[in-house]
């Protein structure tokens, strides 16, 4: 059985066949997202297929030659338990290892978690995913001293430090990615030197609340309830560490309901070490 399916590298005709896979199984992601993995890593995403039809996907990106991260790790609902998905994450991880990277992260579902475990990753901790609606109406969270405001490109240099602060490693490129096709990115405070900047950006079947970056409580606050306006009454995701109680308890405050808890885990040295206390939502599990 194995024999018949083709373990290779993700090239653009492919982007169609994963984005229905990805459908398939209800994640949020986008067929611009695909794009995204394919413009970051074009060597480092990898499919499986049997007859020309895609059955597994698993994409990587590589941050400043430190940090591998690990995504969009699917294996078609029909062809499960069969190796696919140990196979592919083979592939992706003799690639990015063989590039020298010695740490790589990702973010497990309940579903994969056992796989990763068995490849050696170690849990590091967990986040949850809650599920609320953007609010033009919305009540106050708590009073900020200062507002958030947009974005101007002058501001990059120091998105750029306060994101590398806390995800542990320059993710620039993916950032910038981000915030070009997302609805709205905003800074904190609206005046003198930026402390936080979050962003939100359509998603396939809600609006995605992050990345947002900011290690103080009253300015991620402010930062949350101008894009959740931004929102409108869309659906949103938003993707929390469990370990940053100030977000805990904005999300539950918000009306927002838990969906399902992920875990982030480690392969290799804990060279590069992220704070959790900083990041009231994640950029992606897909990405970090």
């Amino acid at each position: 059985m194995m024999n018949s399916i083709a373990f290779r590298r993700m090239t653009g005709s492919d982007l169609d066949g994963a984005d229905a896979l990805r459908q398939l199984v209800g994640w949020n992601q986008t067929l611009a997202d695909w794009h995204r993995f394919l413009e970051l890593s074009p060597q480092g995403c990898f499919v499986a297929t049997k007859n020309r039809v895609l059955l597994g996907t698993v994409t990587s990106i590589t941050y400043d030659q430190r940090l591998s991260w690990i995504g969009m790790m699917l294996v078609h609902p029909e062809h499960r338990q069969q190796g696919i998905g140990r196979r592919l994450m083979g592939q992706v991880l003799a690639y990015v290892q063989g590039r020298g990277v010695t740490c790589i992260k990702l973010d497990a579902t309940p579903l994969g978690f056992r796989l990763y475990e068995q490849l050696g990753f170690v849990p590091e901790w967990t986040l949850t995913r809650w599920q609320g609606q953007g609010n033009t109406r919305m009540r106050p969270l708590e009073a900020a001293a200062t507002v958030a405001r947009d974005l101007r490109d002058a501001d990059w240099a120091s998105i750029q430090e306060i994101d590398q602060a806390a995800f542990g490693v320059s993710r620039g490129s993916l950032i910038r990615s981000l915030a070009r096709h997302s609805r709205r990115v905003l800074v904190w405070p609206s005046q003198g030197k930026i402390a936080g900047w979050g962003l939100l950006r359509a998603g396939t079947n809600a609006d995605y609340l992050g990345p947002l970056v900011c290690a103080e409580k009253g300015g991620a606050l402010a930062l949350v309830q101008k894009l959740l306006v931004s929102a409108g009454n869309r659906p949103v995701f938003w993707d929390a560490p469990d370990g940053n109680a100030a977000a805990a308890a904005a999300v539950q405050q918000l009306g927002f309901t838990p969906v399902r808890t992920l875990t982030r885990m480690r392969l290799g040295p804990p060279v590069v070490k992220s704070d959790p206390q900083a990041q009231f939502a994640i950029a992606d599990p897909s990405a970090g």
